[in-house]
């Protein structure tokens, strides 16, 4: 049976097997869209956008295995911290995402190449992609910073006051398991008095190891802060908020945040 380590090994061999995969890549798709690019010159001109599409390819793919490093990097660099199954998810999603991404661009300069040879410019033109590159799309990277995520790193998101957090501490129990049965079995349910008042709450959140459990733990947190602020009166489940706001703003606005001081970005999608 494989340990702990092993897994741990395995996955540090896989990351840096796909950082040096990238830079062959990277070598790669320049040679092809350099020889495209002559091709097209020559057909279509310098300032031809097929002609000039050569370039951003090389261009963008530059900027994909870089973000695509520092990711890397980082999971590296934080591996003995991370939850080693989530890790895994989130280096093949990582590695899938790269595949498809290079199979596209490769598509990209055999459509160039065609309208080169055959000279029909519309071959050229770059057909649409069905998925959002790491550099379009900041989710990738937010999926990486939340194998980060704890209790603490949430309290600060959610801005609760101290005295919620020390009436929860004694209270609360915690399920370690697939999302899909913690989904299941976390609750955040009211206790009551003989009259039917609110005087205290119980809950139950997940092991918080990557971006999903870090979103059910902030449902469920949610709806015991409400609990919370109704002790003393009668329990009205109209009054909790929908914490999906909450979640949107987490993924949106905090991991975004991380996600850009990381990545040393301007701005993220």
């Amino acid at each position: 049976m494989m340990t702990i380590d092993d897994e741990k090994r395995n996955l540090y061999e896989n990351i840096c097997e796909m950082k040096d995969g990238s830079i062959e890549q990277m070598c790669l798709i320049t040679m092809y869209s350099l020889g495209s690019y002559f091709k097209s010159l020559f057909t279509f001109g310098s300032s031809n956008k097929v002609t000039r599409d050569n370039l951003n390819i090389i261009k963008e793919m530059f900027k994909i295995i870089k973000t695509e490093r520092t990711l890397l990097n980082y999971i590296l660099q934080n591996i003995d911290k991370f939850d080693i199954a989530a890790t895994q998810e989130v280096v093949e999603m990582l590695d899938d995402v790269n595949d498809k991404t290079v199979l596209y661009y490769y598509d990209v300069i055999n459509g160039i190449e065609d309208a080169a040879e055959l000279k029909e410019e519309h071959r050229g033109y770059r057909p649409r992609c069905g998925f959002p590159t790491l550099i379009e799309d900041s989710s990738y990277a937010g999926e990486v910073i939340a194998l980060g995520e704890n209790l603490e790193s949430l309290k600060s998101f959610l801005d609760f006051e101290e005295e919620f957090w020390e009436f929860i501490k004694d209270k609360t129990k915690k399920v370690d398991t697939s999302i899909e049965i913690m989904e299941k079995m976390v609750y955040a349910i009211p206790i009551y008095n003989e009259e039917g008042y609110v005087v205290s709450l119980q809950l139950m959140i997940p092991r918080i190891s990557n971006l999903e459990s870090a979103l059910l733990a902030i449902k469920i947190y949610k709806k015991a802060y409400d609990i919370y602020k109704m002790i003393g009166k009668k329990y009205d489940k109209d009054n909790l908020d929908d914490s999906a706001i909450l979640q949107e703003r987490y993924k949106n606005s905090y991991l975004s945040r991380k996600v850009k001081n990381l990545l040393g970005l301007k701005s993220v999608k």
